[in-house]
């Protein structure tokens, strides 16, 4: 993603359905070597939705009123090992996605 957006990274931001696995969050921590920030609102399109539903009415006056919304209750996942063993784990990650490539079309 640094390399796409040219900006660099300090953690990911996620959402959806297979942020609710703490296995999968602390595993991507790991393996891109930098935090993981799950919100307790995991739904973020709805919650989006609401948000611009919410401006555009005058809930709210500008984006500046909602810098702390959804931030209580957020879990934070840091990397648990070393830059070697991360790399290592990723190309074994690597390789089981080359190995899988075409199992959706059997």
């Amino acid at each position: 993603m640094e390399k796409d957006s040219g900006a660099a990274l300090t953690e990911l931001a996620v959402d959806g359905g297979m942020c609710n696995s703490d296995l999968i969050m602390q595993t991507q921590s790991d393996l891109i070597g930098m935090p993981v920030n799950r919100p307790a609102m995991r739904e973020t399109t709805a919650f989006g939705a609401a948000i611009a539903a919410g401006l555009a009415v005058g809930v709210w006056d500008s984006f500046d009123d909602l810098k702390n919304t959804n931030t209580e209750g957020r879990t934070i996942f840091k990397p648990q090992i070393n830059d070697d063993e991360s790399a290592k784990r990723f190309k074994k990650w690597e390789k089981a996605v080359q190995m899988s490539a075409g199992w959706a079309n059997e």
